[in-house]
């Protein structure tokens, strides 16, 4: 009987250690500037079906992941965001002119798989550089959808800040210092894995990078 006891007591103590271990992993903020990587790198912390290269944009400080077209990158990790968090990142787009670079989408889905390029997925942020100035969020599982606008045009080759402000089921969108969504993006207790896609094509030499991430939690 004793024998049995002590399994038992083991068996409890592994699952709390588990338990409390996961707990931590999903806590634990993020923050990626690839100041780490020399130039030409692939980041451990980024995962992804195309290529993930670490690069120097001409004019720019500090180091930028190059984001290929018609591909997805995810961060690099097992647990889910937790309910309530920050994430803050950097969006370069380096062109002649805005339109050379089509719709790029970011966002969280429910899993961290990175089969193929996601665009519209989960709850979504979508930038219509080709538009000059439209931007669509929603979440199809939710049957929502809001267009709105913001000047993308004027922020060609300089640095665009974007702040998600996730609080369970709602999510508030920054672009710049504008609030263009602060609305409910997600079914009750779905995982929260962050995703960016890349535009389907690119013209005219036109580039976009990524750098810059923060969660606050």
């Amino acid at each position: 009987m004793k024998k049995y006891v002590k399994i038992i007591t083991l068996l409890v103590v592994f699952s709390s250690f588990l338990l409390v271990n996961r707990a931590g992993a999903q806590d634990k903020a993020f923050k990626e500037d690839f100041s780490s990587y020399q130039l030409g790198a692939s980041p451990a912390s980024i995962k992804t079906n195309g290529a993930a290269i670490v690069a120097h944009p001409a004019g720019q400080e500090g180091k930028w992941l190059m984001v290929k077209n018609q591909a997805t990158y995810k961060i690099n990790r097992i647990t889910p965001f937790p309910a309530n968090f920050t994430l803050e990142f950097d969006v370069l787009a380096v062109a002649e002119q805005i339109k050379d670079i089509s719709t790029v989408c970011f966002g969280f889905v429910k899993d961290n798989a990175v089969r193929g390029h996601l665009s519209n997925a989960g709850a979504f942020v979508q930038l219509h550089y080709s538009d000059g100035d439209a931007v669509n969020i929603g979440n199809y599982e939710l049957k929502k959808e809001t267009g709105t606008t913001f000047d993308l045009a004027s922020t060609t080759n300089t640095p665009l800040h974007i702040k998600l402000v996730v609080s369970g089921t709602n999510m508030a969108v920054y672009v710049g210092d504008t609030k263009l969504a602060d609305t409910v993006l997600f079914t009750p207790r779905a995982a929260k894995y962050f995703y960016f896609s890349g535009p389907w094509e690119y013209a005219n030499g036109a580039k976009l990078y990524i750098s810059n991430f923060k969660t606050t939690l």
